[in-house]
């Protein structure tokens, strides 16, 4: 079968479900097994393995063919026609959550042309969807970005001292340009998921989320930085600079998503200042 562009959105709602069912139907005994590494070299668990076979199961039933590059495993061709689609996939981002039934957790998922680079611009459709959600989150490019039928844009915050900002803090220690960030905005929270905490930007719940420690990887960012783009975002690095197109799934880099370019320019502003 062929999918056109815009029954993408079927098919990653078909996958939000059916990664949910298989975490649902794993014995609690035997979800937080240690069973290797992935490819990074992060350690995986057996309800990482759980997920990422339940997304080759449903793609690999719902298309001729295509290409899987997931964070949980090698680089996979499936079926014998010539693939259109490639899927960059993080079968549980914000996975010490879910292990640990705190909220926020997701299986995320960035369409692009099976020849494109792994390029934000490239993202064709994307999926962030919450694990303890029914309905997910999905942008087409060009066509919007719904929950369930509901469709999402962000609030239009344009500074700081308005703004909700999200920042992840896991294995960082913040610096005083950081600080006086947070002290200047309206509120700060910490996810530590962040295709969710990008996709809460997206639907005006956040006005920006910033990530600086140099280790966020495209399968976690790039569907829902996507997603925020298509209602309406900005994303940045640390810099001010687009997001470069990624080698592989081990590049790293800092990100700066925010309601609008004026919020996030702000931000990357109030980050490189010389006056603190």
């Amino acid at each position: 079968m062929t999918v056109l562009q815009t029954d993408l959105a079927t098919v990653l709602g078909r996958l939000h479900a059916g990664v949910r069912e298989a975490l649902t139907d794993l014995p609690p005994s035997r979800a937080q097994e240690i069973r290797g590494t992935n490819p990074k070299g992060d350690r995986q668990r057996a309800f990482d393995l759980a997920a990422d076979a339940a997304v080759r199961r449903i793609l690999e039933g719902e298309l001729d063919s295509g290409i899987i590059l997931s964070e949980e495993s090698q680089e996979h061709h499936f079926g014998s026609a010539v693939p259109v689609y490639r899927f960059v996939i993080d079968p549980v981002d914000g996975s010490d959550n879910w292990s640990r039934r705190l909220p926020l957790s997701s299986v995320a998922v960035a369409v692009l042309g099976a020849e494109a680079p792994l390029a934000l611009d490239e993202v064709i459709a994307a999926l962030t969807g919450d694990l303890g959600e029914e309905a997910p989150v999905i942008g087409i490019r060009g066509g919007g970005v719904y929950r369930g039928t509901d469709r999402i844009q962000t609030a239009g915050t344009r500074r700081i001292q308005d703004a909700f900002i999200s920042c992840e803090l896991n294995h960082c220690a913040p610096t005083s340009l950081l600080g006086a960030l947070f002290a200047s905005a309206r509120a700060v929270r910490s996810y530590g998921c962040a295709s969710r905490a990008i996709a809460l930007v997206a639907d005006g719940s956040l006005d920006a989320h910033i990530d600086l420690r140099e280790r966020l990887t495209p399968e976690s960012f790039l569907a829902a930085a996507a997603i925020l783009q298509e209602a309406g975002g900005c994303v940045l690095d640390a810099r001010g600079n687009p997001l470069p197109a990624f080698t592989d799934l081990r590049q790293r880099t800092t990100i700066v998503a925010a309601a609008t370019e004026e919020l996030a320019r702000e931000i990357i502003d109030a980050l490189t200042s010389t006056d603190v």
